[in-house]
């Protein structure tokens, strides 16, 4: 393959993911206007990713490495789940990786459910990092359920499962996945504090706030 068409190639591809983006922000815009043409006042509630990763690991590391250390107190605990160390390690290693996905999954599923449908939902890349986004504006509550999903299920599930059983791997897994929840922790604790509707911005971590004066 030549040089220029390799090139060409690149250029094309970097263009549609410019005009993706501009699209993403232009609806985000379209309905922050939508509500401000409603009476409600805005409020950014969101950091840049980098940030958000930053606090969640401080806010999450607690919780799993409660999990991880309280676990490895139990007695009589199980290492190994298929009675074969290079098997439990590969499969170990590939339920981490499966878990990234399944976490953003999680978010859209979770939204999807409240709402009645996948139509919105938008999955990209951050600053290496992937997101799973919401285009529709929410109650506050319906948004807590979308973003905490992934933190229930994988991280406070597995981890419950893995103590309950005995398992290592099993709650290991979970307090990896808590670990990886500590965005959704920090977004949520200011969904918590923030009342009214939340329209979730599709870059940065967490979301618009939009309220009457009243509120």
């Amino acid at each position: 393959m030549k040089k220029s068409d390799t090139n060409f190639r690149n250029a094309a591809r970097e263009e549609r993911r410019r005009k993706v983006r501009e699209d993403r922000l232009a609806r985000f815009e379209a309905s922050c206007k939508a509500l401000n043409g409603q009476g409600y006042v805005c409020r950014d509630r969101t950091l840049p990713p980098r940030r958000a990763g930053a606090l969640g690991i401080l806010a999450a590391a607690p919780f799993a490495l409660a999990v991880f250390i309280g676990g490895m107190f139990l007695p009589g605990k199980i290492f190994l789940m298929t009675g074969n160390f290079f098997a439990d390690a590969a499969l170990f290693v590939l339920l981490l990786f499966v878990s990234i996905p399944a976490h953003e999954g999680l978010h859209a599923l979770g939204w999807a459910a409240v709402r009645g449908t996948f139509r919105g939902i938008r999955f990209g890349m951050a600053e290496g990092a992937p997101y799973c986004a919401c285009e529709e504006p929410l109650p506050r509550g319906r948004y807590l359920f979308g973003a905490l999903l992934p933190l229930l299920l994988l991280g406070l599930g597995l981890s419950i499962a893995g103590l309950c059983l005995r398992t290592v791997p099993l709650f290991a897994l979970g307090a990896f996945n808590i670990a990886c929840a500590g965005g959704d922790i920090i977004v949520s604790a200011r969904a918590v504090l923030s009342p009214g509707i939340l329209l979730d911005h599709p870059e940065r971590c967490g979301f618009y706030r939009f309220y009457k004066d009243a509120e």
